[in-house]
């Protein structure tokens, strides 16, 4: 099924909301032209400013200013960004505290903010979308009443809607795919050589790692082959064949009811200390608990040394030079990649670990800064044209006839886009001088499946679709927000319960620490908290499902 993202509603029907004018459209003093159906914002010279994280090469600071899929979208609606480009989070929490944020702030805002959304609304940093949505936000309100399941996931627990993202329709397999890039990875052609397939249950998985360590699968002779380089966190991989995620988890008790767990005190965790102990026992990963570099996970996967690592499905993209695979082949020319399913549990059932939400972590708000400099509904209505269709496009695709063209129907990137351009004294892809849809933490809404499908490889769109599959409802949804109140808890438990957590991981899989002693540990944990915790969480998910 090819669909788009949620896709809203053709252009003309935007149009009943929005008056068409302006006939031959608007160019920036770039001289690109935007969208000339679109009503420009009645104000003259009105300008946003747009703070955001970029990345240490100076060439992001002018990155966002000149891309042309990003003047289009100025020139459409008639409305100047000043983007603030901060190369890390190192200024987020100082320029909170000291006032001194912009109209509009996109960031890891989820994971940054104390409280999150909720606690960023109640300080009076974001602002309730809500009043806007009629005059400045139709796209939006529209997305709300077609997607139900996404409006509860992006309203705060009190009817807010404070925030804008990449939004995603969970339940259409093209978004799990664009979703889904991460996962366990491993060599085809060493399973060729040890004649095994690709593992689907921890059974497998043992038989599988094991023949990588004794049957010299990459030829050379030696019994270098590391059967798996997991790097510090990759073991949570494995989680889902016990059922339980990197806490908390979401569990049915004896009536069905759903209930919140905390994964690391649970039976179904100690079989995975079980089973890992074994693995460690036998030699079968490389430096589990240490902070393995991507470097040194790249250096092992490159020079046909690891059979399994925590991949990701760029590096199966064989139209990339840079890409793990075409490295790779440098050395061993019949390589070949393949994505391993999460492993299933031991009656057969697959749960998904891929992060699969209807809203990306990413995410966009408008600020009381807004307000106070009369900002506030301008930067209402240039958001919403984001994530209107002619806008995404803009954002996911860049400009039709210089970078994409429409074929039957379907965009496809023009040739050469894929080329490495100079751009203020950097070497990008030529493509991204128009837009960047997938590292650019902007609102793009209606294109992001579609793009990925046509414009990534087939490799990469295979992996993320083995990585896409399974059940998610295991999982702690994104949406769920704990409130300020249950966030302060939480952090008075937290930070020594999980250092002792991970302590006692390492100590009962390398065998320091005996399994015998796993009904202590449990007992240890719940002193430091444990089960309040589990009790924090329920309420947060109860009045999740209750919105």
């Amino acid at each position: 099924m090819k669909k788009r993202i949620l896709s809203l509603f053709i252009i003309v029907s935007m149009m009943a909301v929005m008056i068409a004018g302006c006939g031959s459209g608007g160019e920036t003093s770039g001289g690109v032209e935007g969208d000339p159906s679109v009503e420009k914002w009645p104000k003259e010279d009105v300008t946003v400013t747009w703070w955001l994280v970029g990345g240490t090469d100076t060439y992001y600071q002018t990155y966002w200013t000149e891309m042309k899929s990003m003047k289009a979208i100025q020139a459409s609606v008639g409305i100047n960004i000043d983007f603030q480009v901060a190369q890390n989070y190192d200024s987020y929490l100082p320029m909170m505290a000291a006032n001194n944020y912009a109209d509009i702030v996109t960031g890891l805002n989820l994971s940054k903010y104390p409280g999150r959304m909720a606690g960023m609304y109640k300080d009076n940093v974001s602002v309730d979308l809500r009043p806007y949505m009629d005059e400045y936000m139709p796209n939006f309100k529209k997305i709300l009443e077609d997607y139900p399941d996404l409006a509860r996931d992006i309203r705060l627990d009190d009817g807010a809607y404070t925030f804008v993202s990449t939004l995603y329709d969970i339940h259409d397999d093209n978004d799990r795919i664009a979703s889904s890039e991460f996962g366990i990875a491993m060599r085809q052609d060493w399973l060729d050589a040890v004649g095994l397939d690709v593992p689907e249950n921890m059974e497998e998985w043992y038989q599988v790692l094991t023949a990588f360590k004794t049957q010299d699968p990459n030829g050379n002779g030696q019994r270098d082959e590391v059967p798996a380089c997991m790097a510090s966190s990759g073991w949570k991989y494995f989680l889902p064949a016990y059922g339980i995620d990197d806490d908390p988890s979401i569990m049915k008790d004896e009536n069905g009811n759903s209930k919140v767990v905390n994964g690391y005190m649970s039976s179904e965790y100690k079989q995975f200390l079980t089973e890992f102990n074994k693995w460690y026992t036998d030699g079968l990963f490389e430096n589990m608990f240490e902070q393995t570099s991507i470097e040194k996970r790249d250096e092992l996967v490159t020079n046909n040394i690891a059979g399994v690592w925590k991949g990701e499905a760029r590096h199966f993209d064989m139209d990339d030079k840079d890409s793990s695979l075409s490295k790779l082949r440098e050395k061993a020319p019949s390589a070949e990649f393949a994505a391993a399913p999460w492993p299933k549990t031991a009656d057969g059932y697959q749960w998904c670990f891929s992060d699969i939400n209807s809203f990306n972590r990413d995410t966009t708000v408008i600020t009381s800064n807004a307000v106070a400099h009369d900002t506030d509904e301008a930067a209402a209505y240039l958001i919403d044209y984001m994530l209107s269709e002619s806008g995404s496009t803009y954002t996911t695709w860049g400009i039709e006839g210089e970078s994409y063209e429409v074929v039957n129907g379907e965009k496809k990137l023009l040739d050469g886009m894929d080329e490495q351009v100079s751009f203020n004294g950097s070497n990008i892809v030529k493509f991204n001088l128009y837009a960047d849809p997938i590292t650019v933490a902007l609102p793009n809404f209606g294109e992001v499946s579609d793009y990925i499908l046509a414009g990534k490889s087939k490799e990469y769109v295979e992996a993320s679709t083995v990585w896409a599959q399974g059940d998610t409802s295991y999982k702690m949804p994104a949406s769920c927000q704990l409130s300020v109140e249950l966030q302060e808890e939480v952090e008075d438990i937290v930070t020594d319960m999980k250092n002792y957590t991970t302590k006692m991981r390492q100590r009962f899989i390398t065998g320091k620490e005996p399994l015998t002693n796993y009904d202590t540990y449990v007992g240890n944990v719940k002193r430091l908290g444990g089960d309040k915790y589990e009790e924090i969480w329920q309420r947060a998910y109860d009045a999740y499902i209750a919105r």
